[in-house]
């Protein structure tokens, strides 16, 4: 599953119809599902009407701001200029009535300390009501979107925003969580759900319930009746996620070739099995006890924003944070599990970042061609982001700088994922963890309270060799389909700009039929052009 990319436009419409269809950029491939999933109709007036009655004001104008993979935001400015969002869920946003009721709750606990984040005016989890369609009204938040300013900010300027990012991530971190799950209200929940009282806000009725993340719900997960928490112990929090998925194989699971269709060469283009992965959940249900730290800071309860990136921070002139948006699928983990440099302030991949080595820029920089000048660049930019995110960890969040020294902590993080992420036919990655078991057991077993028993993972080294050197031809894969990305101008899902859609069209065509071209073996060409990703496909073959 794709994260949430959020894109923008500002567009009055007099034609309703444009106001439920996705309008702000276009995808080459699979274009057709993308915007089913995102068109939303609904009673456009009953929403002023809602705005007007919780404002005390009338409606001036209303607007299209922002759509992104599951919501649409509408920008309703009142009569005294005043600006309220409201934000509506697209009708394929999973969990129904939770996504809305948990972000609401997760807004009033962050506000309850200090975190710079919207008021909610109001809101509702059923889509049935007069709307047509679940919604939250909220304040726009003050500044501006860092997105729009990152690119052009000297060196000092974006020291500043990542010492206010992890002083932000601090107070995140210092709130008392007494369980794991997600936020409520708990009258938004149904009587029978269970949850646990957060006792510095049980005036709000503020809990900890069911997970919302996207992961415990998608597709048919979300018919599953099964413990979505909340879990008063992080060993249930392990078991939970690869119990759900191994629910969903047993009642929905069916042979699939992989989803990502670039790493189906490697695999014969034969389809995986659904039993091998449930085997393989098995076997991480059988050592998990064993991925429990005996540290209890690295147990404790922990609320992270789910996609913290430049274009969800607002900030001031003077470049201090007042907004933080987008808190969506919020839920709460053990520290062990919830710890990690932000996608957008890791610089993936890089020797020097990984051992905390002070960035500098090589000496020769001015004898560069243009070309390789950016592009030394750009990665100075990126190790200086890493380095500084780092250093200013270590000096104001020392409960996450502590949880980022664990020897193995990547690896239980990756077995947690690949045990409880939803299955789309790869049952490679969740072996080449089993691996890194084996070969780092011993350290496993001392980082836990549990007893130096033998590991119950046992690959010969013939299997070790052939899961290793599948893994190495996906890493090659991923670097030649993100050139090609670039090259096109895409995203991983295909999209792109309105304006360089025909553009991107072009050098797709033109990128196949160089890979094409470049086959002597007529198999090969036929299972190239058969599998190509950029092209339209079925999505669950």
């Amino acid at each position: 599953m794709s994260s949430i990319s959020v894109r923008f436009q500002i567009t009055k419409l007099g034609d309703d119809s444009e106001l439920f269809e996705y309008t702000s950029g276009r995808w080459i491939f699979n274009e057709q599902l993308r915007l089913a999933e995102r068109r939303l109709v609904f009673d456009v007036k009953e929403l002023k009407r809602v705005v007007a009655d919780r404002v005390g004001m009338n409606v001036k104008s209303f607007c299209k701001l922002a759509e992104g993979g599951f919501n649409r935001v509408f920008e309703i400015t009142m009569a005294d200029n005043t600006q309220i969002l409201a934000r509506l869920p697209y009708p394929s946003t999973q969990p129904k009535g939770f996504a809305v009721a948990s972000e609401v709750a997760t807004l009033k606990l962050l506000r309850h300390y200090g975190l710079p984040v919207p008021r909610v005016l109001g809101y509702s989890t059923d889509s049935s009501n007069p709307v047509g369609s679940e919604y939250i009204l909220m304040e726009k938040v003050p500044g501006r979107s860092l997105g729009d300013r990152w690119f052009d900010l000297t060196e000092k300027e974006r020291l500043k925003v990542t010492m206010g990012v992890v002083e932000m991530e601090a107070k995140l971190f210092s709130i008392d969580i007494p369980a794991y799950g997600s936020i409520y209200h708990g009258y938004d929940l149904p009587p029978e759900t269970a949850r646990v009282s957060i006792p510095s806000l049980r005036d709000c009725d503020v809990c900890v319930g069911p997970n919302v993340e996207q992961r415990w719900w998608h597709e048919e997960r979300s018919l599953l009746d099964i413990d979505r928490g909340p879990y008063l112990q992080p060993i249930d929090v392990l078991r939970g996620l690869a119990l759900k998925e191994l629910a969903w194989l047993q009642e929905y699971g069916k042979p699939r070739l992989p989803f990502e269709r670039a790493y189906r060469e490697e695999l014969n283009f034969q389809k995986s099995s659904p039993v091998e992965h449930a085997t393989n959940i098995q076997k991480y249900l059988g050592l998990v006890q064993h991925l429990v730290p005996k540290e209890k800071a690295f147990l404790r309860p922990t609320l992270r924003h789910p996609d913290l990136q430049p274009q969800n921070i607002f900030v001031s002139d003077t470049l201090d944070i007042v907004g933080v948006i987008d808190w969506q699928h919020c839920s709460v983990l053990p520290l062990f599990l919830a710890y990690g440099i932000p996608k957008y302030f890791q610089n993936h991949g890089d020797e020097q970042s990984l051992i905390f080595v002070a960035p500098k820029l090589p000496g020769n920089l001015e004898d560069m061609d243009e070309e390789d000048r950016a592009a030394e660049m750009e990665q100075y930019r990126r190790r200086h982001l890493h380095f500084f995110y780092l250093g200013f960890t270590s000096k104001y969040n020392k409960p996450h700088w502590d949880a980022l020294q664990q020897g193995t902590g990547v690896l239980k993080r990756k077995l947690f994922s690949h045990a409880g992420n939803p299955w789309e036919g790869n049952n490679v990655f969740l072996k080449a963890d089993f691996v890194i078991v084996q070969k780092f057991w011993k350290q496993l077993v001392e980082e836990s309270n549990e007893a130096d028993n033998p590991c119950p993972i046992t690959y010969t080294n013939s299997d070790v060799e052939k899961i290793t050197r599948i893994i190495r031809d996906w890493e090659l894969t991923d670097t030649g389909l993100e050139y090609s990305r670039r090259r096109i101008g895409i995203t991983v899902d295909g999209w792109t700009s309105n304006e360089e859609y025909d553009g991107a069209i072009i050098r797709a065509r033109e990128a196949k039929q160089e890979v094409l071209d470049s086959l002597d073996d007529e198999f090969d060409k036929e299972m190239t052009a058969r599998h190509w990703p950029l092209d339209d496909h079925d999505e669950k073959e």
